[in-house]
C-alpha cells in the first residue's frame, strides 16, 4: 500500500513563524528551508521537480527572446504609447492593462519598447500544466490549488478539509499564496500579517490532524515554504539606457526585476560600457560571478549575460513589475537569514538545521 502523504505549501512562511505549528503538532522536524536563487517560479521548480534554472530552461518569469521581431506597425505605435503614458501614471497603467487583456498574459509595467523582445517563460511547478515530472505527478497527488480556488487561504484550506473528509485522499497537495501578498503589500510589522499567520497556524494544524486521524501512524506530512522575506528600506533607481543608449536586438536588452537586473548583450562593443554602468550601483549589489552562476545553476547565457543582484532590503524602483517599492521582498542572497522558509514534518530530520529546495524534492520523493 502506498504511504499516505499530505503536502502543504505555504508561500513565504518564514522559518521562525512556523514554531506554533511545530509545537501544536509535536512535529519531529523543523528545518530552515533554504531557497534556490531567484523568485518563487524557480524555487518551486527546484522543490517540486528538482530542476535548477539551467535544467528547467528559464530564470524569472520574463526573459529575452532573440527570435521575437516586432512588425512595422508595432514599431510605429511604440512612440505613441510612450508619449501617452508620459502624461500620467494612471494612463500608463490603463494602457498596460489593455495590452494585458489583448495578449492574454499579464505584462505588469514592462516598457512598451522592450515588451516585443520578451517572452513570459516561467511556469509554476505544482500547476497541472507543468511539463516536467514532479513528485506530485509521479506520486498521483490530488491537488487543491490557490490558482484555481483564489488567493484566499481560508477558502483554500476549507476546500482541502472538505475534500479530505469526503474523499479520504491518500495523497493530497495544498498550495496557498495569500501570505506572500500580505507581506509584500503590508510588511511584517502589522496586525494584517499577524492575522494571516494565525489563520495559517490554525488551518494547517487542523488539516494535518484530520489527515493523521484518517490514515493513522503510517501517514506522513510535509509543510514547507519557498522563502522568507526582508523589509524593503531603500529604493534603487537605475536606468541603464542613460549610459548605453536605447535597447534593441542589435544592441542590448534588459529586464528589471525587483532585486535582479538582467542584461543580454547583442553587440560586444557595448560590453565594457554596460559593465561600467553597473559600477554606479555596485555599493548596493553585485554582478553574479561565474562561480555563483555555476553554484546556482545559472550558467546558460539565455538567462542573461549579466545578472546583477541587489543587497538585502533594497529594491529596484521603478522595475518591470511596478513603480514603487514593496513593504517586504525576497529574491536576495538565498543564504541570508531573512530568506529562510520553513520545513515541518513528522519524518525524523531534526531541528534547526538547513534543507535546500533541491533536498526537499529528494526527501519527499523518497516516500512515494
Amino acid at each position: 500500500m502506498k504511504t499516505p502523504i499530505l503536502v502543504i505549501f505555504v508561500d513565504a512562511l518564514p522559518y521562525d513563524r512556523a514554531v506554533n505549528i511545530v509545537n501544536a503538532l509535536k512535529a519531529d522536524t523543523h528545518l530552515k528551508s533554504i531557497p534556490g536563487v531567484g523568485y518563487s517560479i524557480n524555487v518551486k521548480a527546484e522543490m517540486f521537480a528538482g530542476l535548477k534554472p539551467d535544467d528547467v530552461g528559464y530564470f524569472c518569469e520574463w526573459n529575452y527572446n532573440p527570435d521575437n521581431r516586432s512588425v512595422w506597425w508595432v514599431n510605429l505605435g511604440i512612440p505613441i504609447l510612450e508619449r501617452l503614458s508620459s502624461f500620467s501614471h494612471f494612463i500608463d497603467r490603463v494602457i498596460h492593462k489593455l495590452i494585458t487583456l489583448a495578449r492574454g498574459e499579464r505584462i505588469y509595467a514592462i516598457p512598451y519598447r522592450i515588451l516585443p523582445m520578451l517572452k513570459c517563460s516561467g511556469l509554476t511547478a505544482y500547476e497541472r500544466n507543468f511539463e516536467a515530472p514532479t513528485f506530485l505527478s509521479d506520486g498521483n497527488f490530488e491537488r487543491v490549488l490557490y490558482s484555481e480556488e483564489g488567493v484566499n487561504d481560508k477558502k483554500v484550506f476549507d476546500k482541502a478539509l472538505e475534500k479530505l473528509r469526503k474523499e479520504k485522499n491518500n495523497r493530497l497537495f495544498v498550495s496557498t499564496a495569500e501570505l506572500d501578498g500580505v507581506m509584500h503589500h503590508y510588511g511584517m510589522s502589522c496586525q494584517r500579517y499577524e492575522d494571516q499567520i494565525s489563520l495559517i497556524e490554525e488551518s494547517t494544524v487542523n488539516l494535518i490532524q484530520e489527515f493523521l486521524s484518517i490514515h493513522g501512524d503510517q501517514a506522513k506530512y510535509f509543510l514547507f515554504s519557498d522563502h522568507g522575506m526582508a523589509p524593503v528600506l531603500e529604493p534603487v533607481d537605475f536606468d541603464i539606457s542613460q549610459y548605453c543608449g536605447q535597447p534593441g536586438n542589435e544592441s542590448y536588452v534588459y529586464v528589471i526585476d525587483a532585486t535582479f537586473y538582467r542584461v543580454w548583450i547583442n553587440n560586444e562593443e557595448l560590453r565594457t560600457k554596460i559593465i561600467d554602468a553597473f559600477g554606479s550601483v555596485n555599493h548596493v549589489g553585485h554582478i553574479l560571478t561565474e562561480e555563483e552562476r555555476i553554484k546556482y545553476g545559472l550558467v546558460d547565457r539565455r538567462h542573461g549575460d549579466i545578472i546583477f543582484l541587489l543587497n538585502e532590503s533594497k529594491q529596484f524602483a521603478p522595475n518591470f513589475f511596478g513603480k514603487e517599492i514593496s513593504k517586504a521582498m525576497h529574491g536576495y542572497d538565498p543564504e541570508l537569514k531573512s530568506q529562510a522558509g520553513a520545513f515541518v514534518s513528522n519524518t525524523n530530520s531534526g531541528f534547526g538545521g538547513n534543507i535546500s529546495s533541491m533536498s526537499i524534492h529528494e526527501t519527499i520523493r523518497a516516500f512515494l
